[in-house]
């Protein structure tokens, strides 16, 4: 608008040179008499003249008129591009709120959707947990059902056993010498010693001397379950099926959820069938298959009605 205006203002001020050449190039009159009010008495030169004199008056002060108007429209043309200008910036302003705005928008929406999907975790946890708890309380259940049916399988041994206790007691050579190794034990070892010897000679099939070594255990009562189990084992395969049996009974008394569970119930059986207890050791074969179904002594064990 601006441009506009100045190209208005540059065309009218040419115009107005132009006239102005035009009459300052026209004849001079020879009876020129100067510039005169009135045209009484005058020449037709002077008349032409003083006529002329009154248009370019005229066309002067209609020049001056428009150059005021002129500069009027460009003031307020200038006014006009301070006001867009103005107006341009809070515009600017308007579209960077909006814009800010819009991230507000993107950034409450990834909250809203982050909780949205901890809601769902937090929900799944949750039913996982519950889901858990009762595979707990049903593992708790068969195995409490286990280790009662467990009890009551070595307790219809009792007699049995109560005659091996009984042969054990009237061996007094053994006890005594167990004794005396057992105070050199007490003397010279740690439990921890004593441990770590005592499986060094099972691994390496010396199940007499090893079995010293996990009797003073149980008689520390350093992990008596685990050396319970342990002196049940080398007795097993000294073929002292009677002294194993014992010993696998303390030893699940102790702690019926060891690691071992499953090859002391298959090494009971197998015990109780060396004795010709075939009622028995059936019952611990089922015992062993119902509870550890997927241990290699399950899958080794016979199927027995």
């Amino acid at each position: 608008m601006k441009v506009f205006f100045q190209t208005r203002t540059l065309y009218v001020l040419y115009i107005w040179g132009f006239l102005l050449t035009s009459l300052l190039n026209a004849e001079p009159s020879a009876f020129d008499a100067g510039n005169f009010d009135s045209s009484y008495g005058l020449t037709e030169s002077e008349k032409y003249l003083l006529n002329i004199n009154k248009k370019t008056d005229e066309l002067s002060l209609e020049l001056k008129k428009l150059k005021n108007l002129t500069d009027t429209a460009i003031e307020k043309s200038e006014g006009a591009v301070s006001l867009l200008d103005g107006l341009s910036d809070k515009i600017a302003s308007i579209s960077q709120t909006i814009h800010n705005q819009t991230e507000q928008n993107d950034i409450i929406a990834k909250l809203k959707n982050d909780v949205e999907e901890l809601e769902k975790f937090t929900k799944e946890s949750r039913d996982i947990e519950l889901a858990n708890q009762q595979t707990i309380k049903s593992v708790l259940t068969e195995l409490t059902a286990m280790v009662d049916t467990l009890g009551a399988n070595y307790n219809a041994l009792d007699k049995r056993i109560a005659a091996i206790e009984g042969k054990k007691a009237a061996t007094t050579t053994t006890t005594t010498t167990t004794t005396t190794v057992k105070s050199q034990f007490s003397a010279n070892l740690s439990s921890e010693e004593l441990s770590k010897e005592g499986e060094r000679l099972f691994a390496n099939k010396e199940y007499n001397d090893s079995k010293k070594y996990f009797s003073e255990l149980v008689t520390r009562n350093y992990k008596p379950a685990r050396h319970s189990y342990m002196l049940g084992e080398a007795e097993y395969f000294s073929e002292n099926w009677s002294e194993a049996i014992v010993n696998y009974k303390k030893s699940a008394k102790l702690y019926d959820k060891a690691d071992y569970m499953s090859r002391l119930l298959y090494h009971t059986a197998i015990s109780l069938d060396k004795l010709n207890d075939t009622a028995s050791a059936n019952q611990f074969y089922k015992l062993l298959k119902a509870n550890y179904p997927d241990s290699k002594e399950a899958q080794a064990a016979p199927n027995r009605n």
